[in-house]
């Protein structure tokens, strides 16, 4: 059985700008993702290293960008993550989006077609109905350096744990 909070956006917005993002492992992927790109606009998949935010790892996220139509894949997931949304790696969005795919595929589309980060703050809904805030970052990347195929994201999750989330009929196992 796999578990997964739904998402909604009840006073969630996209694209915050940074200065309203308080979440420090999403502060902390920034800078790292300013680093690596220097004087360039997009660094590639190559130039993440993980060894530069261990501590983060759990709510990292690599995703690859396809168009035509555009579609977004999970290609790998850290431990939080999968905790918390169930095993997500080789699926794509669409295919396991409970709530409204235009939404969810917004901040993607931006990041990709916009080539550059975008932050966000939703709700998830636990078991017993409460809401729980959590932000998100998502990074462009690029293999040739200006077309996106991939992106970082992290979500950030404060308090919350996996007893506090409904099952959900979404994310059987395959």
């Amino acid at each position: 059985m796999m578990y997964i909070v739904e998402a909604h956006d009840a006073a969630g917005k996209i694209d915050l700008p940074l200065s309203e993002v308080r979440s420090e492992l999403i502060q902390q992927f920034h800078r790292h993702w300013l680093q690596i790109c220097g004087d360039r606009r997009l660094p590639t998949r190559a130039e993440i290293d993980p060894s530069n935010f261990k501590r983060i790892l759990p709510n990292v996220i690599l995703l690859d960008i396809e168009r035509d139509p555009f579609r977004v894949r999970y290609r790998l997931c850290g431990t939080k993550v999968t905790e918390l949304r169930g095993y997500l790696t080789g699926r794509y969005l669409d295919q396991v989006s409970a709530e409204d795919l235009r939404d969810t595929m917004l901040p993607y589309e931006r990041a990709a077609a916009e080539r550059r980060p975008v932050f966000s703050l939703g709700w998830l809904t636990g078991k017993l109905g409460a809401s729980h805030p959590f932000q998100a970052g998502i990074w462009p990347l690029a293999s040739d350096g200006q077309t996106v195929d991939a992106c970082v994201a992290v979500e950030d999750f404060p308090k919350l744990q996996r007893a506090a989330m409904r099952h959900s009929a979404v994310l059987q196992a395959s």
